[in-house]
């Protein structure tokens, strides 16, 4: 797939109760290639990107599109599928991330 501008395509968002991390399975286009990553955001840095997807009128239904996985009492997996048929594309533009997560390539 090209693109016009450096992005990043979110397949999969995934965090556990107990994290302060949301981890993003996604695919980063740049500079003309695109390569499949993992990128760890903060929940402030996601809470920043959820904002930014609602101002380009993506807005993602966390209470009825997320899927919860129970490990224990005190631990649970929270996951978004983003790659369904019915769903838009959930694109980013690459600068919405914070720097230290430019330099991340898997």
């Amino acid at each position: 797939m090209k693109t016009i501008f450096d992005s990043i395509l979110v397949n999969r968002i995934q965090f556990e109760s107990s994290s302060t991390e949301v981890q993003l399975d996604c695919c980063v286009y740049e500079n003309g290639s695109s390569y499949d990553s993992q990128i760890f955001v903060s929940m402030s840095a996601f809470n920043q990107l959820l904002c930014e997807l609602s101002v380009r009128g993506i807005d993602l239904n966390m209470d009825d599109d997320l899927d919860t996985i129970v490990l224990s009492n005190d631990e649970i997996v929270y996951s978004m599928d983003l790659t369904g048929d019915d769903e838009k594309p959930v694109f980013l533009p690459y600068y919405c991330f914070p720097e230290q997560n430019k330099l991340l390539r898997a």
